[in-house]
């Protein structure tokens, strides 16, 4: 049986061996890795709100919802945080809202979510 979700760290090696997976499969870039590689692209004093408000694009309702506010911390933080704006982050955040509804968010998202 083929795979119809995939999560993984963006590696170019397991990005290449994706591209053998049925085309109607998804990719999910791993929360986990995608925030711990955002801080790589800012600087150690840096505002806890930015961080914090792409933590928060992993909890929206839909996926309008969550590319609207995607849209909108580019637009906020862009000019603060260029590389990390043009890091490619956001480009898998629709994939979780194409599957079949689940009870509650994921767990990896319970377990990193904060108040």
């Amino acid at each position: 049986m083929a795979p119809e979700f995939v999560v993984s760290d963006d590696h170019q090696g397991l990005r290449r061996s994706l591209m053998e997976m049925p085309p109607e499969a998804a990719w999910q870039r791993c929360y986990v890795h995608f925030l711990r590689n955002a801080l790589d692209h800012l600087p150690r004093k840096a505002s806890d709100d930015c961080l914090q408000e792409l933590r928060w694009l992993y909890d929206r309702r839909d996926v309008a919802e969550a590319q609207k506010d995607l849209s909108s911390w580019l637009t906020r933080w862009q000019k603060t945080y260029p590389k990390l704006c043009d890091s490619g982050g956001g480009e898998h955040l629709r994939n979780p809202y194409l599957l079949p509804a689940a009870p509650g968010p994921p767990q990896a998202l319970k377990e990193h979510q904060h108040a």
